[in-house]
């Protein structure tokens, strides 16, 4: 396990406890994990284990042996390698057409190739021009791809979310919608029976799947590992897609967003109030707290987080509020974590208590591989599948979406 990632452990270790946000986000976009226990280490983080020290456990014996696998498949592809390498070069010593020449002494033990060594035919041929034998040159690959860059997910990873995994075809939470108020009884007066009034949520599991083809001949000759590519692409574009509809999902044919009409209240701003300022923040936070609930985050679209971390003192003459340029830049505001994510309409921010939130799951993600998906092509197939079952909130008040003037 790379040594970052071990000094993640180590840390939670020392304070007997589980792994912060930050220590998840870090095992999350370690590129040193392989695509199995990357798989098992995303059910574990999903499901909330992580946050217990049990669950850190666990996790760092899976990150340990995913280790100790991928030094065991270096050995092994370096002794192929090596081996490879000796058998081209008998080949080539004994494949060559040689002929023997007589040295100066008139004996005839030593040897030429008829045909020029590789330097001889690289200095007779134009390596710019493919028509002169550049054609002949190949080209160099790296034994790397480079990933383009995708924002990381900013709901799943928010403490005190209500995580719940069910089995069948359909789960219904109970909701207590509304009890009678007690009162003040006489002495020796009958005590009115109290009624409870239930409701229920109810989660249908959608599906969010990836499918990507590869000839075998690119994935047996690619220069760098395309299957562990086309599995952590995969990944990250299922993640990325249900973080943006957890957020923003109408409810048709995806996820019900929390600034979807009726999951939260909506606060809009009036007209010319472009952006969201910490008045607003501190509203949504009374306003929550008003309900009896408990404010534990804030989620901003990039817009509106830009003008809350330069929002000065004094207009803009007076000092950050976040504190100096040279400070690291504000993570936290009134207390509370800001998550920044492009997955939130523009110029919104969110005030919400988390634990008011529930998200129902079916399966975690899967990647699944079929060589005979494109048999009479020679392809193989790679499939990613998320089974996950709505997105709720059990008091709208308890999650404050502040909406800026667009003009």
């Amino acid at each position: 396990m790379k040594i970052e990632l071990r000094k993640v452990f180590e840390s939670a270790e020392s304070g007997n406890r589980g792994l912060s946000a930050h220590e998840i986000a870090a095992v999350i976009n370690s590129t040193d994990i392989g695509t199995e226990a990357r798989a098992e280490a995303l059910a574990m983080i999903n499901g909330g284990r992580a946050r217990t020290i049990e669950g850190r456990d666990a996790l760092r014996t899976v990150l340990e042996a995913d280790a100790a696998t991928a030094v065991e498949h270096a050995e092994h592809r370096a002794r192929t390698e090596a081996f490879e390498n000796e058998v081209r070069r008998l080949v080539a010593n004994q494949g060559n057409l040689l002929t023997p020449t007589p040295n100066a002494g008139g004996d005839r033990d030593s040897w030429r190739s008829i045909l020029p060594s590789g330097n001889e035919y690289r200095a007779l041929v134009n390596e710019g021009t493919p028509g002169a034998g550049g054609y002949a040159v190949p080209t160099d690959v790296a034994n790397r791809a480079v990933e383009f860059l995708r924002a990381k997910s900013v709901f799943m990873q928010v403490p005190g979310l209500n995580i719940h995994r069910f089995t069948g075809g359909t789960f219904v939470l109970p909701n207590l919608i509304s009890t009678t108020t007690p009162g003040v009884v006489a002495e020796g007066a009958l005590i009115p029976s109290a009624t409870a009034n239930f409701g229920g949520f109810s989660f249908a599991p959608m599906k969010y799947a990836d499918l990507y083809e590869a000839s075998n001949e690119i994935l047996e000759d690619a220069a760098f590992d395309m299957r562990d590519l086309i599995a952590t692409v995969m990944l990250r574009n299922v993640a990325a897609q249900v973080d943006r509809d957890a957020f923003q999902g109408t409810g048709t044919a995806s996820l019900s967003g929390l600034t979807k009409a009726g999951m939260g209240t909506a606060v809009n701003l009036a007209s010319g109030t472009t952006q969201v300022s910490w008045d607003h923040v501190i509203d949504a936070y009374s306003d929550i707290e008003a309900v009896g609930a408990a404010p534990a985050v804030i989620w901003a679209s990039p817009d509106q987080a830009k003008g809350l971390r330069k929002a000065r003192e004094n207009g803009n003459n007076g000092g950050y509020l976040a504190g100096q340029v040279t400070d690291p830049v504000a993570s936290r505001g009134l207390g509370l974590p800001i998550h920044v994510s492009g997955n939130l309409p523009q110029r919104t921010v969110i005030v919400a208590d988390p634990t008011r939130i529930h998200v129902g799951v079916r399966s975690d993600v899967r990647i699944a591989r079929s060589e005979d998906y494109g048999f009479a092509q020679d392809k193989t197939a790679f499939k990613a599948t998320y089974r996950i079952a709505g997105l709720v909130v059990d008091a709208p008040a308890a999650v404050q979406i502040i909406k800026a003037s667009a003009s």
